[in-house]
């Protein structure tokens, strides 16, 4: 996976019938009006942020707990961020087709004919929410993989090449952690890992890539011993240089989900990392290449 697939229910409506506003505004009436209809519901929590799921289909429910993020378990807590509902719309809403809506707060997220369009949303906005809401960790965009019990942070933002530098360094023995968010408590990161990424490392066949995968759910956190700013570029020849604590720091605050929400506890997370590693900055072309220079000078 590349980078963020965060969806927004404008660009899901955007790719709809063009009826679909008018059809949202209704189909959210609907909703209003047959809410104590849920044949499932439950409420979840992961990273100290709780949220409820309501459906009224029992497989569309558990579609979307296949989506939950990692860490993610039932929770009796009566106070939630925010409240899932999916509904299968009535006939006379969608001209005979069978469509799907999901709303979070009441509010319309993404209406679709395909499930898995509907699921992949929830899991999107569940993740943001749950990366800006957490108040114990902080949510970084970037791919993270351990090297001799450390972790190695790649910050970075959409199309960077994030991903491909973590399959990269997968594929030459590190361990994954992440290719979506770093978590970090004080200066140890935990691992995060995608669903499933849509990737595998070079050379390595699918099981290997799944033992790698189910391995990560029991990694304990572990400290960041490097942080790397490498965005892709074509051609470039990697030659990374030593950045200062305080570039470092800005430059992490940049990509923290929760910068503008809570400044203050995500600046004092960073110091705490940016005390504790180095931090280095430099153009890279192919990832092969720089994954094989990073890990044979790492000690």
């Amino acid at each position: 996976m590349e980078d963020s697939r965060l969806l927004t229910g404008q660009a899901e409506i955007r790719r709809s019938e063009t009826r679909a506003t008018h059809g949202l505004s209704q189909a959210t009436q609907a909703t209003q009006a047959t809410q104590d209809r849920w044949v499932a519901r439950g409420r979840y929590a992961a990273f100290g942020v709780s949220w409820e799921v309501r459906a009224d289909d029992v497989s569309a429910y558990h579609l979307l707990l296949d989506r939950l993020p990692p860490g993610a378990s039932p929770t009796s807590s009566k106070a939630t961020a925010r409240t899932y509902a999916f509904r299968t719309l009535p006939s006379s809403l969608t001209d005979g087709e069978v469509s799907f809506l999901l709303t979070a707060d009441g509010r319309p997220l993404v209406r679709s004919s395909e499930p898995n369009d509907i699921a992949e949303a929830f899991e999107d906005d569940l993740k943001w929410l749950v990366a800006e809401r957490s108040p114990r960790k902080v949510f970084l965009h970037a791919g993270v993989v351990g090297w001799r019990d450390r972790a190695i942070l790649i910050p970075g933002g959409p199309k960077s090449g994030k991903s491909t530098l973590v399959r990269a360094l997968v594929g030459c023995g590190a361990t994954y952690f992440s290719d979506e968010y770093a978590v970090l408590e004080g200066n140890l990161v935990q691992p995060f890992p995608a669903r499933l990424p849509n990737w595998s490392a070079p050379g390595t066949s699918l099981s290997y890539w799944l033992d790698e995968f189910a391995s990560t759910r029991n990694t304990k956190p572990v400290p960041v011993g490097l942080v790397l700013f490498a965005p892709h570029q074509q051609g470039a020849v990697f030659k990374p240089r030593l950045l200062s604590r305080g570039k470092s720091l800005l430059g992490m605050f940049k990509y923290a989900v929760a910068a503008q929400r809570q400044p203050e506890r995500v600046l004092r997370a960073l110091e705490s990392v940016t005390r504790k590693c180095n931090a280095l900055e430099g153009a890279r072309g192919d990832a092969q290449a720089a994954a094989t220079y990073l890990l044979e000078r790492l000690v």
